[in-house]
């Protein structure tokens, strides 16, 4: 399967983000807009495809930031690409948000490993290990820890590059780093990491897009079958 344009939203955090690839080109929009990812999202999508010039029927598939991240946020990310692939007929991919800040750092600075974090609130945050080989990432499993935990899991893994928006509120972590670039989530990194799987593409006639939440086991992490 080819994926050469994709749109992508991300909408975990306070950030929120459209995405338009198409080959080398990018088209975004991003802002922070707190509690407004609702009324925003569909306006950037609508902006990004008048700026690159295409219709839907020119897309070849749809992505988003999966989570883990904010409640609300990730449910409206899902909620919006569902609504989207139903009606454009489009396959989707799922990618994680911790992901997404790994490549963003990778592209920021070069360095191949990273450890994506993401404050989770209740004294908690999302990690996530990620190494860029060949310019494709791949990743070990998101996890909700605890400073502790954390602090020995950076530790032991002697990755020494950081990413996310932790260091306000974990500062112990942020200092564990060697270099730690600061950043929330974007739907350019969202897309930039579709384009690398178009294998995981799915069809939501037969699953349907689903947040991760991580907390408690709120939902199941893969795609659920559509009904």
């Amino acid at each position: 399967m080819t994926m050469q344009t994709i749109l992508a939203v991300e909408t975990s955090t306070q950030a929120c983000s459209a995405c338009l690839k198409r080959g080398e080109d990018v088209y975004l929009e991003y802002e922070l807009a707190p509690q407004k990812h609702a009324d925003r999202l569909l306006p950037m999508v609508d902006s990004v495809l008048k700026q690159a010039g295409i219709r839907p029927g020119e897309i070849d598939a749809l992505a988003y930031g999966e989570g883990p991240g904010a409640f609300t946020g990730i449910r409206i990310a899902a909620g919006v690409i569902q609504g989207l692939a139903f009606a454009w007929q489009k396959p989707v991919v799922s990618v994680s948000t911790l992901e997404a800040l790994a490549w963003q750092g990778y592209q920021a600075s070069g360095q191949a490993q990273w450890w994506a974090c993401l404050d989770a609130r209740m004294q908690e945050l999302y990690v996530q290990s990620c190494r860029i080989e060949s310019g494709v990432l791949a990743s070990d499993s998101a996890q909700l820890v605890s400073e502790v935990q954390a602090l020995a899991m950076i530790n032991d893994s002697g990755i020494s590059q950081g990413v996310g928006d932790i260091d306000q509120v974990f500062p112990a972590i942020q200092a564990a780093f060697g270099h730690w670039e600061s950043a929330l989530p974007s739907a350019e990194a969202v897309a930039a990491i579709a384009a690398q799987r178009p294998e995981q593409a799915f069809d939501v006639e037969e699953v349907l897009p689903q947040p991760v939440y991580l907390r408690n086991d709120v939902a199941d992490k893969k795609p659920t079958p559509a009904a």
